[in-house]
């Protein structure tokens, strides 16, 4: 794909017949610093603008692609191990124990999860009822409709770093039979103290938990791929750098300001763990397809203020809730930010284009997601896994540098 002089392309329009997007996106990029300009609402408009920086696009190596999915080699069992926490399994019904209940041994792919830590106790026990099945089970049934083989397992501890599930659980992550491992840290590890107040807050020790656990992988399967799940920026957390307070003057501009930073914040320390190990197969950029989503209205970035009547990707307050809660959540993902991260992950790690799932996708149906909105997140995802770029974003020092309290 070519740039113009003033780096944007545009995208060409029949790619985006099927699908009536509200919204232009337009990422400029400007001081080394990306801005998210909010369009104005054109109705059918079909063709979507994005930022082209100098660099290419960080290879991707897909466990599986479109052109081999039907030869023998290409859709042999693959087994993939999921390892995070609450950011993977979703904290919440129905996603949690979505496709949950998996074998554990499936000889032939399987649409259902086995969940390493069903069952356990001490540093593994689960804090929601289990088994588990989360994100992964929205992968395995995507796999299951493009005709790939996977056998689909989940090793996360709510709120744990993956230094703690590391050592909790290095047995489960450092085995020779996964062809994949896909790491999610806990989420403000990677994110500078400075902007979080949180003693969590080590990016340092981030990347440093990525070279330990691949490391580890590569010493029991030298052809194990490990890919880095990178997530989404919290709105509470945006909120709270924002001043906390929805009502007072100047808030929405803080706080999209704020969303936009810990966007970036991801995005540096993601790219940055995988450039400083040098065995990582990509990162799924979760994180910048919630930034597309709301950048293209199809999702509400504000549920605070927002006037939007578009989804929400956090969970907030249900009428019901598993596990019960009395104020909103906007840190976990709602059924909406939790298939689209599915389909993100689904992209980069299989190569496989999550536009051909379509409006009569089977995870999305299950969810209560409908159909119009299902085929607008599967192009989020597709145009942000392909054209995604692994140059840092406003970044003033390599993340990996960065330790606690700094």
């Amino acid at each position: 794909m070519n740039c113009n002089k003033d780096d944007q392309v545009i995208v060409d329009a029949s790619i985006f017949n099927q699908i009536k997007i509200t919204s232009t996106i337009i990422m400029k990029t400007q001081n080394k610093k990306r801005q998210i300009i909010m369009a104005g609402m054109l109705v059918g408009i079909s063709a979507l603008t994005y930022s082209c920086t100098k660099d290419s696009s960080p290879n991707i190596q897909p466990d599986n692609t479109l052109s081999n999915v039907n030869s023998a080699a290409g859709n042999s069992l693959r087994r993939i191990l999921f390892v995070g926490d609450s950011f993977t399994h979703g904290r919440y019904a129905p996603v949690r124990q979505y496709k949950s209940g998996g074998d554990g041994n499936s000889a032939n792919g399987s649409t259902f999860v086995y969940d390493e830590n069903y069952g356990q106790g001490g540093a593994r026990q689960e804090l929601e009822d289990g088994p588990w099945g989360g994100i992964p089970g929205i992968f395995a049934e995507f796999a299951y409709e493009s005709g790939l083989k996977y056998d689909v397992h989940i090793e996360a501890i709510s709120a744990t770093s993956l230094a703690k599930n590391f050592a909790a659980a290095s047995d489960v992550i450092a085995q020779s039979k996964w062809n994949a491992v896909v790491l999610q840290e806990i989420s403000v590890k990677p994110i500078p103290y400075a902007l979080t107040n949180s003693n969590i807050s080590n990016p340092a020790d981030f990347c440093s938990s990525v070279q330990t656990i691949e490391k580890a992988v590569h010493g029991a399967s030298a052809a194990a791929k490990v890919y880095l799940y990178e997530p989404w920026p919290s709105a509470d957390l945006a909120e709270t750098m924002s001043g906390g307070d929805p009502s007072a003057a100047g808030f929405k501009t803080n706080y999209m300001n704020s969303l936009t930073t810990l966007a970036n914040a991801n995005h540096n320390a993601y790219y940055s763990a995988a450039s400083h190990d040098g065995n990582i197969a990509g990162v799924a950029p979760v994180g910048e397809a919630w930034v597309n989503a709301w950048a293209a209205k199809i999702a509400n970035a504000d549920p605070y203020l927002g006037s939007s009547n578009a989804p929400v990707l956090w969970y907030g307050l249900n009428s019901v809730n598993d596990p019960q809660i009395k104020k909103p959540d906007y840190h976990h993902p709602s059924i909406y930010g939790a298939y689209l991260s599915g389909l993100v992950l689904f992209q980069q790690i299989t190569g496989v284009d999550v536009r051909t799932l379509g409006g009569q996708e089977k995870a999305a149906n299950s969810l209560g997601i409908p159909s119009a909105i299902a085929t607008q997140l599967q192009l989020v995802a597709w145009q942000t896994v392909t054209q995604e770029s692994s140059q840092p974003i406003g970044q003033s020092a390599d993340p990996c540098s960065i330790g606690s309290g700094v």
